[in-house]
């Protein structure tokens, strides 16, 4: 076996070794938690209140409603970002290096073969396949909808809270908005769609092959 061989052996074998603890958690990475529940929950919640806000709240020379709403809905969105920021780090100490991808290890373009087998646009070794699946479990975790969703529900507060001499500031607000909330869109179907792959019982790409 030549030096570069081994190179590849041993950066494989470390992404195989940190894949068992995911894959060990299995279970309950797969699993909506309450915690889940109600932090998705509540951010769509607080999205419609927002929504509700523009079109009932009036606006004029005093817009005290406008801001006591968009802070209160801004202090709810930032506890629940740190409670679960808070529990995702619990994750991290129980999964050790493999947290947030087993994949750390590996080179660029092996992390992107990686990905792309994750995603069932590349074939997967039998070998790796242990190492996809634990990706594509990290990959599906709840918290990548849930951030952008808090985030977007901020923006948005702000911009409700925004006086109405406030136009260019509050139309940043509104464009961040937009786009973070666009960006969770794209990012829980990814998520949605790789958790369904999962629960299924399959890794995302199951054919025959090499691609890293």
């Amino acid at each position: 076996m030549s030096i570069d061989q081994d190179l590849v052996s041993r950066r494989w074998a470390a992404a195989a070794h940190d894949a068992e603890a995911v894959l060990a958690d299995e279970g309950s990475l797969l699993r909506v938690s309450a915690w889940s529940r109600w932090s998705l929950g509540l951010g769509v919640l607080a999205l419609l209140v927002v929504t509700v806000g523009f079109v009932v709240l009036p606006r004029g020379d005093d817009d005290t409603l406008h801001v006591v709403a968009g802070l209160s809905v801004v202090g709810v969105a930032l506890g629940v970002v740190v409670v679960r920021t808070i529990q995702g780090n619990r994750v991290r100490g129980r999964l050790g290096m493999a947290y947030p991808t087993v994949t750390t290890v590996l080179t660029s373009r092996e992390r992107q073969a990686v990905q792309r087998a994750v995603t069932g646009r590349t074939p997967v070794p039998a070998d790796r396949r242990r190492v996809v699946r634990a990706a594509a479990l990290l990959r599906a975790d709840l918290l990548r909808v849930e951030q952008p969703l808090w985030y977007a529900t901020v923006w948005s507060a702000l911009v409700l809270g925004a006086g109405s001499s406030d136009f260019p500031l509050g139309a940043l607000y509104a464009v961040s908005a937009v786009l973070v909330l666009v960006g969770a869109g794209v990012v829980g179907a990814d998520v949605f769609r790789v958790r369904r792959v999962l629960r299924a019982g399959a890794t995302p790409e199951d054919a025959p092959g090499s691609s890293a």
